[in-house]
């Protein structure tokens, strides 16, 4: 780990990782990423244990609400309950889902840090990871003033509930921002085999190697990448409703709503343009391959320069970031969700201003 360089924020995350268990393997620069027996025991242990706490959680929770300022709303009640639920549930099913296949998420970390000692994070990826980890940080600290001001009036149990549930939903965002780091990571890799010109044969054998990385990349974390995104997507549009409903009955602006609103969305974006930055750059880097002209030595000149398909051995493979085969991540899917929520955002102002004139009459 002592040539992982901090700045860059990848030593960070693999330490917040390991904290979190959703590393459940002990790591070293000479032999990688290790599966052991008293580590898989801690988070098979650990696990079980915020299972059956899980409920009581939630439950101490509801009742946290019952004493705060938030009493008045309903709707923020039900929502921010069920956000939670969402959260936990997301939450434990990545660190389940890390213990079961711990070896082959212990093969890949391996992989990943073979790689990055070779090719380090730009500039301009370190500050995207930073600005990422800064956001979740900020995330975190938003429920500061929240326990400032309720804090007095809570017994102590429900603090122990509420701070023990921060900790099962603050998972999630390490997660997210382990999987962007990944990727900013291949990211880098390909960069660095456009810039270079080693021989042609070369250059697809790194290619190839860089595809199979990815590949097992996405296979290894597509399930978790449908849970971040379905869960981004559900609260957001969750929050939505929300923001309308408050702004319809008490006629004025949730900033806490609305700055969750922004900051899950900007986390969902990040995901989604990562992903699709890695499939355009290995298309270019695929495109590049082509024109080198790399055909059989056995063509002539007046053959190369006919008009012949493309031999086999060229990389005819490339990288999508299929999750379950429901989609894929790139700039189509994104604008998707983009009119989905525009969608229904027309709906909820329309059922607004029917309220709104009903409530004036």
């Amino acid at each position: 780990m002592s040539r992982l360089p901090h700045v860059c924020g990848l030593c960070l995350l693999l330490w917040l990782w390991q904290l979190l268990a959703l590393a459940p393997f002990s790591y070293s620069r000479r032999r990688g990423a290790r599966c052991r027996r008293l580590l898989t025991l801690s988070g098979v242990l650990r696990w079980l244990l915020l299972t059956g706490l899980a409920p009581l959680m939630l439950w101490k929770s509801a009742a946290m609400y019952d004493a705060t300022n938030v009493r008045h709303s309903l709707i923020f009640k039900n929502i921010a309950l069920a956000a939670m639920t969402g959260d936990v549930f997301v939450s434990l099913a990545l660190l389940g889902a890390h213990l079961w296949h711990r070896r082959g998420l212990a093969r890949l970390l391996t992989g990943l840090a073979l790689l990055h000692r070779k090719r380090r994070l730009g500039w301009w990826s370190t500050l995207l990871l930073w600005l990422k980890l800064l956001l979740s940080l900020y995330e975190l600290l938003c429920n500061v003033p929240f326990l400032q001001a309720a804090g007095s009036r809570l017994p102590w149990t429900q603090l122990l509930a509420y701070s023990v549930q921060l900790y099962v939903q603050h998972v999630s965002s390490v997660y997210a921002n382990g999987i962007f780091g990944g990727m900013l990571l291949l990211l880098a890799s390909l960069d660095h085999l456009e810039q270079e010109s080693p021989a042609l044969a070369r250059l697809l054998q790194r290619e190839r190697r860089w595809l199979r990385l990815s590949t097992q990349f996405v296979g290894r974390f597509q399930l978790g990448i449908f849970l971040l995104v379905i869960g981004y997507f559900v609260n957001i549009l969750a929050n939505m409703y929300a923001y309308m409903s408050y702004f319809v009955s008490q006629h004025g602006v949730p900033l806490t709503i609305s700055n969750y609103c922004l900051i899950a969305a900007l986390q969902l974006y990040a995901l989604i343009l990562a992903a699709h930055l890695c499939q355009v750059r290995h298309a270019h880097l695929r495109q590049r391959c082509l024109e080198l002209a790399y055909l059989p030595p056995a063509l002539n000149q007046q053959e190369m320069e006919c008009s012949t398909s493309f031999p086999l051995v060229a990389p005819l493979d490339s990288l999508k970031f299929s999750v379950l085969g429901l989609f894929t991540l790139d700039h189509s899917f994104w604008l998707f969700l983009v009119s989905y929520a525009m969608n229904f955002i027309v709906i909820i102002l329309q059922f607004s201003l029917e309220n709104m004139k009903h409530t004036d009459y």
